[in-house]
């Protein structure tokens, strides 16, 4: 699990990968908050959620970065599902019945 203070997006591509159609995306679920209080006795929210990375392709061709988020965003649990994928990364051979 990742603990931030930063607000995570559900969907973060890496634009400085993308090349012939696939780029990497970090994928993020479980996103709580939690308000904790420092040593200065200040109260912050601290984000904990579960994160991947996934080196996604593209199904067609876009025509700017703008237009590649609304894609992954539309298909984030949806359409492509790409949150399914992400957490499928998770499972391992002892999770799976025999």
């Amino acid at each position: 699990m990742v603990e931030s203070n930063i607000q995570p997006n559900k969907i973060i591509p890496d634009f400085g990968t993308l090349k012939n159609g696939k780029l990497d995306i970090l994928v993020n679920w479980d996103i709580t908050s939690v308000t904790k209080t420092d040593d200065m006795g200040n109260d912050y929210t601290e984000w904990q959620y579960e994160s991947v990375r996934l080196n996604w392709i593209l199904p067609a061709v876009y025509e700017s970065e703008a237009a590649i988020q609304a894609y992954l965003d539309a298909n984030y649990d949806e359409g492509e599902n790409i949150l399914g994928w992400a957490q499928a990364t998770r499972v391992s051979k002892s999770s799976v019945g025999t």
